[in-house]
């Protein structure tokens, strides 16, 4: 396995993305393999491709994201008030 810099690994794009977005993508895990931090230079295997990570799963029934989102969102009781609140 060789390592590259993001600049090198950039240039088989056309147009090549920003050094700010190559490093974006580095610091959230979108190479596979992921990129690797030395010092201040983040390198990634010279086959390492871009992937986007795909949005998490809509799970209607489970209890534990329902009780996220009503906390952070709150819901509507029959009286039109928000569920938690003082008022």
């Amino acid at each position: 396995m060789k390592f590259i810099t993001l600049e090198a690994w950039a240039e088989r794009l056309d147009p090549p993305p920003a050094i700010n977005t190559l490093r974006a993508w580095a610091r959230s895990g979108k190479f596979d393999p992921p990129a690797q931090k030395m010092g201040r230079t983040y390198y990634v295997d010279e086959n390492a491709e871009y992937c986007d990570s795909e949005p998490l799963p809509d799970i209607p029934d489970a209890p534990l994201i329902n009780r996220i989102e009503r906390a952070r969102h709150g819901t509507k009781t029959p009286f039109g008030r928000l569920q938690g609140s003082a008022t």
